[in-house]
């Protein structure tokens, strides 16, 4: 229920490059806004060319939530539509094709017409910085007082869930500092959206704190990086059984769909680990994937099934994205390709049971860097028609323009050194 401070309202949207944008209304605005929309600049954000940069924010009314440690102001994620240009028109606005909620949105139907409903769960890893130094010194599940970041994972957990975001369970991650929530699985979009408030709750309650927080993929030279780990079922849309359970603890369903995202991985590469940082955290022998594999509870697969204990629970993991993509992308292309996995019937061939670092040359490998990720996304016809191809190449431009922002700086490519530039661009921005 909206309570009576409620005084502004922070209308969100997200940018093709998973940036959280933002414009602030008064409560009296906001109730025009559901109505008519709100005009914004979207030439700034990369979504139109300056000579026709209008576009229009409409909340997503249920999306909607004050803000716990301020509820004289709340927040709302946005749907970009194109402008009304005739009267008759008002109110009959079209959504933007390159929004990444509606590329989500889109695959969803899609997938939905098909006969499935994809439901997600994610593993949000994260440094808690004291003056830009790990809060502690410590390492995987860590108890108090040695863990510090324990009780703000509580508080942050609580928050989350006091605005209708489930948390599954939380621990101190591998590296110092590092922490790791991980959310109740939902359906994608609202997976998705919760990724993004997440990551906005996050921030803010740890800068009350005086404290920071970064979802850089690799802020630390030596050590982990945060992986964004994405969990993914198919139900069926009419009983709503979960497809990926079978006789071999998942189906041939589920198979066929890791064979789709093992077969566009590379590309996919490029919008799940979508940084100049995030190639730095894609190295071997930090439990990030580097090989184009799947396996049983394999943690250095680019795809493990992990164990569980329900028909309910059978799922698949996917290893590479960070939290610096784009999650509504993400989402969808992971989702194109199972899905053409699932009706070509593509096999993913035998599961890998060995450490794939110690395999050198053995099995395909993902992208070094970005440019070579993106080489394969301009290649990969499939997430051309889930992106559009408006999207796709102000994609592919955003990115080259990072690429060469830094190859300007550090012209020789070390995936073992994290530099002034990755650290000033990404350590508070990811």
């Amino acid at each position: 229920m909206v309570d009576s401070e409620l005084r502004m309202i922070e209308m969100q949207f997200t940018t093709l490059d998973g940036q959280l944008k933002s414009i602030e209304v008064s409560h009296e605005r906001y109730k025009d806004a559901l109505e008519l929309g709100k005009v914004v600049d979207g030439s700034s954000t990369y979504f139109a060319p300056i000579e026709k940069s209008d576009l229009l924010i409409k909340p997503a009314k249920e999306t909607f939530s004050q803000l716990p440690w301020n509820r004289a102001v709340g927040k709302v994620f946005c749907d970009i539509y194109h402008p009304a240009e005739r009267a008759d028109e008002f109110g009959k606005e079209r959504e933007l094709e390159s929004s990444p909620r509606y590329v989500l949105k889109k695959m969803l139907a899609e997938a939905n017409e098909s006969g499935y409903i994809l439901q997600a769960g994610v593993e949000m890893e994260y440094f808690i910085l004291d003056n830009g130094s790990p809060v502690d010194r410590y390492g995987y599940f860590s108890t108090t007082p040695l863990d510090k970041g324990a009780p703000h994972r509580r508080e942050l957990l609580q928050t989350l869930e006091s605005v209708g975001i489930e948390g599954e369970y939380m621990h101190h991650e591998v590296a110092t500092g590092q922490n790791e929530i991980c959310l109740r699985h939902n359906n994608a979009l609202t997976m998705a959206d919760n990724i993004m408030s997440f990551k906005f709750i996050a921030k803010n309650l740890l800068a009350l704190k005086g404290l920071g927080i970064t979802f850089m993929p690799k802020p630390f030279a030596g050590i982990n990086g945060s992986g964004m780990h994405i969990h993914m079922s198919l139900r069926d849309t009419q009983s709503g059984i979960n497809l990926f359970h079978g006789e071999e603890r998942v189906s041939q369903i589920a198979k066929y769909f890791i064979g789709g995202v093992l077969k566009h991985a590379k590309a996919l590469a490029a919008i799940a680990a979508p940084t100049v940082n995030s190639y730095k955290r894609l190295v071997a022998g930090y439990e990030a994937p580097v090989y184009v594999t799947w396996g049983h509870m394999n943690r250095s697969a680019l795809v493990r099934i992990p164990s569980f204990n329900s028909a309910k629970a059978a799922r698949i993991e996917l290893r590479m994205p960070d939290p610096s993509s784009n999650p509504y992308l993400v989402y969808a292309c992971t989702l194109a390709a199972g899905l053409e996995g699932v009706e070509a019937r593509i096999d993913p061939r035998e599961p890998c049971s060995e450490n794939t670092y110690h395999t050198e040359g053995k099995y395909p490998i993902l992208p070094a860097n970005p440019v070579q990720a993106l080489e394969e996304l301009r290649k990969d016809r499939l997430f051309e028609n889930v992106l559009g191809s408006d999207a796709l190449q102000r994609y592919i431009s955003i990115k080259s323009d990072e690429w060469n922002q830094y190859t300007k700086l550090n012209p020789d490519w070390n995936p073992l050194e994290i530099t002034k530039w990755e650290i000033e661009r990404y350590l508070e921005a990811a």
